[in-house]
């Protein structure tokens, strides 16, 4: 009964954790957006998501440790669209997976892709240090998985890095310049909408690469 009854509290506890982590992110990421790094701090943090400074201290330690942590979040979203087994499947099931996936995390997260952008175009002063082998050694892997699609006579001859490039550059757009969007439609995209740009960007990634897409399927 005692074994249970601490199994059962240590669950709950790892929800609340759970819960709480997940809250803090939003949070983080709304101040973060709006007021950029400098800008913002961890008592604005604590205010908008209405718990102690001292929790949000004790889950991610600093300032730096919770925008680390977001921005990690959102690289392991983008990168596992394009899986481990890539090699072993069809070129157009991964990149229509990985291209589907990237858009629609710009659709569900726009302000995380906007912090992670804005970190980018700085020069990457907070999370080079985390990020950087990770993103080298993940884009040198799917890089290869590109040139043996090639090699095999799948995909037209290219230079994987372009590719890469080229679909994280369209795919964030929907997230990074929404209002950009906006002030030319006039109104935010509908669902049916954005619907139609993945699937055209999904087509014109496809039919250049020589491959003949399959209607979505």
């Amino acid at each position: 009964m005692d074994i249970a009854l601490a199994s059962n509290n240590a669950s709950a506890g790892g929800e609340i954790r759970r819960r709480n982590e997940a809250a803090i992110l939003q949070a983080a990421a709304d101040e973060f957006v709006k007021n950029g790094y400098k800008g913002t701090s961890v008592q604005a943090i604590a205010d908008r998501v209405s718990l102690p400074k001292s929790n949000i201290l004790y889950y991610f330690k600093s300032k730096s440790g919770l925008y680390k942590a977001l921005l990690q979040d959102i690289l392991t979203m983008w990168n596992d669209g394009f899986s481990e087994q890539a090699a072993e499947l069809e070129p157009e099931v991964v990149l229509r997976n990985y291209i589907v996936g990237k858009m629609q995390y710009s659709r569900t997260h726009p302000q995380e892709s906007k912090i992670f952008a804005q970190e980018i175009i700085q020069g990457a002063p907070i999370i080079r240090d985390a990020i950087e082998n990770p993103v080298v050694r993940w884009t040198t892997g799917k890089a290869s998985v590109i040139s043996a699609w090639v090699e095999k006579g799948l995909i037209r001859p290219i230079e994987p890095l372009h590719l890469l490039f080229l679909i994280w550059g369209a795919t964030q757009f929907y997230a990074d310049f929404d209002t950009e969007i906006k002030l030319i439609k006039g109104q935010a995209m509908s669902d049916h909408e954005f619907t139609e740009a993945q699937e055209f960007l999904v087509e014109m990634v496809l039919r250049g690469l020589g491959i003949e897409p399959k209607n979505g399927q």
